[in-house]
Order: structure tokens, then sequence, then C-alpha cells
């Protein structure tokens, strides 16, 4: 951008939203575009700044566009986190386990998360004669499939959050911007109960504690995952 400032393309109820949290934190001068989405779609006019037409979409000082919520994570803190406050604080909280809770959120969590969805979405979407059909599939599946994938995996992250605050410490880092979002959209289609995962319960609450998390969705156009 002209002004040396990164843009941030924000689209309301998605990912995002993590990204605008964590540029929060970093309190650096940053401009922000708000998009909607159109009948649950991305609109079309992010196309014209990244081919995929995805949010977020982050547009360097330099003018390079960055997709994809984890690699904006990391431009963000190796390029603005001087300090080394949201890189983990040593020891175990190290790259390595950053990488891999990252890689967990999305090659994991992520899939399972994206086939409930679509299940939902088809029930949601079938002639209501109908209907009840798809719901006994997707309850099938969940039991059989989703429901014991989604336990293994919280039940990891809980083991994770044993004697400490956040994913990467005593601050968030990258891993806790990046697991937010499943957790978010889990939590908001009821695809878990967070209640069976009580350190990962109150990580969420202290996550969105946070002054930076406040002023995210203040700043936002609308956080609502729920499947209405």
């Amino acid at each position: 951008m002209a002004d040396g400032k990164p843009t941030l393309h924000h689209m309301n109820n998605s990912q995002s939203q993590r990204i605008l949290w964590l540029i929060e934190e970093l309190e650096i001068p940053y401009n922000l575009e708000l998009h909607r989405r159109v009948n649950q779609r991305s609109p079309p006019e992010l196309k014209e700044t990244h081919p995929l037409g995805k949010a977020p979409q982050l547009v360097t000082g330099d003018g390079r566009v960055i997709a994809e919520s984890i690699v904006i994570a990391r431009y963000l803190i190796e390029t603005y986190d001087k300090t080394g406050k949201f890189q983990g604080d040593g020891k175990k909280n190290d790259w390595i386990r950053d990488d891999q809770l990252c890689s967990l959120a999305g090659a994991s969590i992520g899939p399972v998360m994206i086939v409930d969805l679509i299940l939902l979405f088809a029930a949601k979407m079938t002639p209501f004669f109908i209907r009840w059909l798809m719901s006994l599939v997707h309850s099938q599946i969940r039991s059989q499939f989703s429901g014991p994938e989604f336990d293994l995996y919280y039940r990891y992250l809980d083991d994770q959050l044993e004697g400490q605050d956040y994913f990467m410490g005593s601050s968030p880092g990258r891993a806790d911007f990046i697991i937010s979002f499943p957790v978010d959209q889990c939590m908001a289609a009821e695809m878990i109960d967070i209640k069976k995962y009580p350190r990962v319960e109150k990580w969420h609450a202290r996550c969105q504690e946070r002054p930076a998390w406040k002023r995210g969705i203040e700043k936002g156009n609308g956080y609502n995952l729920g499947f209405v």
C-alpha cells in the first residue's frame, strides 16, 4: 500500500477474525477492508486481490498479497513482533510445537469439521419431508466418525494446556490464534461439548477476555458462526 501499512481484507463470520485479533495484539498501524458474505459465499471482489477469492488476505506494505491464515500469522509475527512476545516462551514452547499445533488445527481438526458442516448444511437444504433421514445419517456419522475424532483431538489439546495459560506459554502465540477458529466453529455448531475439555474451555474464555480480541470484534463486521 502507498502508506506502507499492511491491509487486512476481512470477511464477516469467517476465520479472518483470528487474524484481526492478532493484528490488534501486535498494536501496529494497519488498514482494514471489510467484506460481507453473499449467500454464505465469499464476495466476488475478493478475487480482485487474490485469485482464490477467500478471506483473510493480507496485502503487505510493499504490495505483496498473502493468503492462508497460518502463513499470514507467521508473516505478521516475524515482521512486527520485535520483542518476541508472541513467539513462545522457550523450552517446549518452541517453533516445533507451534508448527505441530497449527498443523493439527488445519490438517486434522479442519477436515473433520468441514465434513460435519457439510452434513449440517445438507440437512438444512434437504426437503422437509426427508430431512429426518439426512439428520439420521449425520447423527450416525457423528457417532461413528466425527465425534470420536473430535474427542481425540480436543483431549490432546486439553493435555497440551496443562500448566500454562496458552498453547505457546504465558502469552498467546501463532498456534493460539490459529486454533481459536476451529474451537469457535466447533462450539458454535455444537460439534463438541466444551465442558469435557476444561483447560480448553478456560483457554477459550481467556482469549476472548483479552482487550485485543474485544477490539477485533468491535472493528470487524460480525462473527457469528452459528448454523442458522
